[in-house]
């Protein structure tokens, strides 16, 4: 059985996973979210599916009010990793984020956890929005929290994924070793031995 990570969460933020469902399949940028069945198997894998994370009674999230609103969601954190791989967050960038936040309806309640700790947790209004406020307080949370030159893209050349790197070296290169690690040692292994042969 395979225990590596889904390529799904490589992203270590959960509005990077989001923007990372376009990825390179096949030497092509392929919109995963356009896949059938992969927007369901996107929610498990970050534990949004089947979320009721919201104040009144929830609804069942549909595909068709969801996708679209993931879709915008998505132009707003790829936008960011854009100006995060020039080195800095755009006014236009900030903009987007802000006009994100100011579409959420959230509410809050409090609660008391297995051992009695008070808590006040935050609620999304209706059950789409129950998923969207995660992945808008992911991307505010991430950027106040850690350096944007820990916010990278993986380096080989066949990948366009991004990923948070919380090693301690700061030097993390691959969104995965176990994909584009191996693949990128591979390649110069057998180039190396190619090499040698002439």
């Amino acid at each position: 059985m395979d225990k590596s990570p889904s390529r799904n969460v490589l992203g270590g933020a959960l509005w990077i996973n989001l923007a990372n469902t376009v990825r390179m399949r096949e030497h092509r940028v392929t919109d995963m979210l356009a896949e059938p069945g992969y927007l369901d198997e996107w929610l498990h894998d970050n534990e949004l599916h089947g979320l009721n994370n919201t104040a009144g009674a929830a609804s069942a999230v549909t595909r068709e009010d969801l996708l679209p609103e993931l879709l915008r969601l998505r132009g707003v954190c790829r936008l960011v990793l854009e100006d995060l791989d020039h080195g800095g967050l755009s006014d236009e960038a900030f903009a987007a984020m802000e006009a994100e936040a100011s579409r959420l309806d959230v509410a809050l309640r409090a609660e008391r956890d297995a051992q009695g700790t008070p808590l006040l947790i935050t609620y999304g209004q209706t059950a789409v929005q129950g998923v969207l406020y995660p992945i808008v307080r992911s991307l505010f949370e991430t950027l106040a929290s850690v350096s944007s030159d820990r916010i990278r893209i993986c380096e080989h050349d066949d990948c366009i994924l991004h990923f948070v790197d919380t090693s301690k070296s700061g030097k993390r290169r691959w969104c995965s070793m176990e994909t584009c690690g191996n693949r990128h040692k591979a390649a110069e292994f057998y180039a190396k031995k190619k090499q040698r042969g002439n």
